[in-house]
C-alpha cells in the first residue's frame, strides 16, 4: 500500500514531493480498508457471541457424523484458517488491486508527467542542455536543477579541462565546437584554451573574438589563457631554431598555465602551489565531448577497463583521481618508449630505467584525456617539457611529445590507471570505448549518436575525432572541414539519414566519384562508423545553428547544403 501511495503521489504532483500530500495519501490507502475489514470481523465476532449456544448444539450434532470422531468433515473449509490471517489477507488483496488500478489509469499520465519533468529542466538548467530521453525512461531521469559548477560532483574539487592550440583558422573553429560541445554536456569546471604561439595582431583578435562569441555567450567559465611561441626545433646546446614541431605546445603550455594563469599559480615564495589539489585534465582540440570528464572512476557502467588491467582497477584503493594517482586513456603506444636512448633523454640514474617490460605496458602507454592532480601535472609538465625536444631529437615524427609524457611518467614514478572508454577515435579499435557503441540498437545508432543520452545508453566520454569516417555517401574527416564555417554565410552541414547504421549501408563509396563501385563493410562496422558520422555531423551543425543564432542579423544562412562527401556546396 505504501508503494502503491507512493507512486500515485509521484505521479499527480509533478514530481515535488510534499510532505502533506504525502501523508494524505498514504492515511486515504490505509486506514479506510484497515477500517472496513476491522468492522467486519468485530461484527462477525459478536455475532457469534450472540449465538454461543446455538454454535454449541450444531457442533455436538455435526461431531456425531465426523471420521473419527473430532467433527472434521462437517465443518466448513475456511473454518480452518485462523481469524487474524483472514483480515491480514483480505488487506493484501485490495492492496493488489490498489496496485492493479493505478498501474491502469497511469499510463495515460506518463506523457503529461514527462514533459512536466521536461519543463522543470528547461527552466533551471543551461540552455541546450543533454537531451531527457523518452517518456518511456522518465523514471530514470537524474537532471541537475541547478546552474553547472566549477566542481567535481563526487569529489569537489575545482576541476580545470584543458586544451592546447596554436592560433591558426584550422583549430579556430575546432575551438568553437569544443567549447559548444562542453556546454551542450554541461561539463563542470573551467574549460580553457591554451593558445601558444600568437602574434600581436592575433592575439588581439582572439581575445576579441572569445569574449564575443564563446564566454559573454556561453559562459564565463570558458576562458583562454595566450603563451609564448614553443614550437621551434632548438639545437640544445647551441639554442639555433632549426624546424617546427607544433606538438611541443601541449607539454610547454601546460607547464606555462600550471605556472602563470590566475586560478592557478604559485604563492610568493614561489615553492608552493596556491591549489595543488584541483583536478587537471588535459585534452586535445579535436575532440567531442559525449558526456562530462570528471575524476570519478567508480562507476562500473560507465567504466571499460582492459582485460589486462581489470585487477589493478579493482586492487585500487580508489576510484577517484588523487594525489600520485592518475588517470588516462589507453593508447597504443606499447612499450617503444623504452627502446629509445634512456640516459640521453633522462639521465643514467633515472627511476624510468628500471620500470620492466610488464608494468611499462600496463601502467604507461597514456594519453589524453590525462587526468592527475595538480601537484602531479605540474611535476609531469616540468619534466615532460624537459624530455619532449630529446625525444624528438632521437623520433623526430608526430608522436614524440607522447612517448616524451610516457617517460616523464615512469622517471616520476607515476603510473597511470588506463581507462578504455574515455575515447572512441579509430573505428573498432582495441583499447577504446567501442563495446559501449557496438550496445547501441543498429536502429537507433543514428539517431542516438546525433544526441546521445549516457542515461539510456552509457557512451564513451569523448569523440577523438582524428580519424576519417564513411558510410556510403556520408563523410566526416576534420582536415576536409571548411574552416570559416563558424559564419553567417556558410551553409549547414548536409546531414546523413536517420537510419544510417541500420544494416542499410554497407558500403562505402569514394569521395566525389557518385559512380565509383562501393568497398563493401560489415554490419559491424557500418555501426561504428555511422555514430561517427551521425555524432560529428549533427554537433557541428547544432554548434553552426548556435553560432549563426547568437551572431547573425536573420539567423543567417540555415540551409543544409554544404556536402561533406563531394566536398562543396551543392545547393
Amino acid at each position: 500500500l505504501g508503494t502503491t501511495a507512493l507512486s500515485i503521489q509521484r505521479r499527480t504532483i509533478d514530481g515535488a514531493t510534499t510532505t502533506a500530500a504525502l501523508s494524505s495519501t498514504l492515511s486515504t490507502y490505509i486506514y479506510f480498508p484497515t477500517s472496513f475489514f476491522s468492522n467486519m470481523l468485530r461484527r462477525a465476532t459478536s455475532r457469534r457471541s450472540s449465538s454461543k449456544d446455538h454454535v454449541d448444539q450444531t457442533k455436538s450434532k455435526r461431531s456425531s457424523y465426523g471420521r473419527n470422531g473430532n467433527g472434521a468433515r462437517g465443518r466448513s473449509w475456511w473454518s480452518f484458517i485462523p481469524k487474524p490471517l483472514v483480515g491480514t489477507l483480505l488487506i493484501f488483496s485490495c492492496g493488489a488491486i490498489l496496485i492493479l488500478i493505478s498501474r491502469l489509469t497511469s499510463r495515460g499520465k506518463r506523457a503529461d508527467n514527462y514533459e512536466n519533468v521536461r519543463k522543470i529542466a528547461v527552466k533551471n538548467i543551461l540552455p541546450e542542455a543533454l537531451p531527457l530521453p523518452s517518456p518511456g525512461a522518465a523514471a530514470k531521469i537524474h537532471t541537475p536543477l541547478h546552474p553547472v559548477g566549477i566542481t567535481s560532483p563526487a569529489t569537489n574539487a575545482t576541476l580545470h579541462i584543458i586544451f592546447s592550440t596554436d592560433c591558426g583558422s584550422f583549430q579556430h573553429w575546432q575551438t568553437y565546437l569544443f567549447f559548444h560541445a562542453a556546454l551542450k554536456v554541461q561539463q563542470p569546471g573551467y574549460v580553457t584554451r591554451i593558445a601558444s604561439g600568437c602574434t600581436d595582431k592575433e592575439l588581439s583578435e582572439e581575445k576579441e573574438w572569445h569574449e564575443t562569441h564563446i564566454r559573454s555567450k556561453m559562459s564565463d567559465r570558458f576562458r583562454v589563457h595566450f603563451t609564448p611561441h614553443f614550437s621551434g626545433v632548438k639545437d640544445e646546446e647551441s639554442g639555433e631554431v632549426k624546424g617546427d614541431y607544433k606538438f611541443f605546445n601541449k607539454p610547454f603550455g601546460l607547464k606555462h598555465f600550471l605556472e602563470y594563469n590566475d586560478l592557478m599559480g604559485f604563492d610568493e615564495s614561489g615553492k608552493e602551489m596556491k591549489h595543488p589539489d584541483d583536478i587537471i585534465i588535459l585534452t586535445d582540440p579535436d575532440f567531442l565531448l559525449l558526456r562530462p570528464l570528471t575524476d570519478d572512476f567508480s562507476n562500473e557502467r560507465e567504466t571499460i577497463v582492459g582485460n589486462r588491467r581489470k585487477s589493478m582497477y579493482q586492487n585500487k584503493e580508489t576510484h577517484f583521481v588523487t594525489h600520485g594517482n592518475p588517470y588516462a586513456q589507453t593508447y597504443g603506444l606499447g612499450t617503444q618508449w623504452r627502446k629509445f636512448d634512456l640516459d640521453a633523454i633522462a639521465g643514467p640514474d633515472s627511476p624510468a630505467k628500471a620500470v620492466d617490460q610488464a608494468e611499462a605496458g600496463m601502467a604507461y602507454p597514456a594519453g589524453p584525456p590525462y587526468i592527475g592532480t595538480a601537484k602531479d601535472m605540474y611535476k609531469i609538465a616540468v619534466t615532460w617539457s624537459d624530455f619532449a625536444p630529446r625525444v624528438h631529437k632521437q623520433y623526430p615524427h608526430l608522436l614524440a611529445e607522447m612517448f616524451a609524457y610516457c617517460i616523464a611518467a615512469a622517471h616520476l614514478r607515476l603510473p597511470h590507471m588506463l581507462i578504455d572508454s574515455l575515447m572512441v577515435s579509430s573505428v573498432g579499435t582495441g583499447g577504446e570505448g567501442w563495446k559501449f557503441v557496438k550496445d547501441i540498437p543498429a536502429g537507433e545508432m543514428c539517431s542516438f549518436s546525433a544526441s546521445p543520452n549516457h542515461i539510456v545508453h552509457p557512451v564513451p566520454s569523448v569523440i577523438h575525432y582524428c580519424q576519417r569516417y564513411a558510410v556510403d555517401k556520408y563523410f566526416f574527416a576534420k582536415r576536409k572541414v571548411p574552416h570559416e564555417i563558424f559564419t553567417c554565410e556558410h551553409p549547414l552541414l548536409v546531414e546523413p539519414p536517420i537510419d544510417l547504421g541500420s544494416g542499410k549501408y554497407l558500403s562505402v563509396i569514394p569521395n566525389g566519384k557518385p559512380n565509383a563501385k562501393g568497398k563493401e563493410i560489415t554490419a559491424e562496422k557500418e555501426k561504428m562508423e555511422a555514430f561517427m558520422v551521425c555524432a560529428l555531423t549533427k554537433a557541428t551543425n547544432a554548434a553552426m545553428v548556435s553560432f549563426k543564432t547568437n551572431h547573425c542579423e536573420g539567423g543567417g544562412n540555415m540551409k543544409q547544403t554544404y556536402d561533406m562527401w563531394a566536398g562543396k556546396n551543392v545547393a
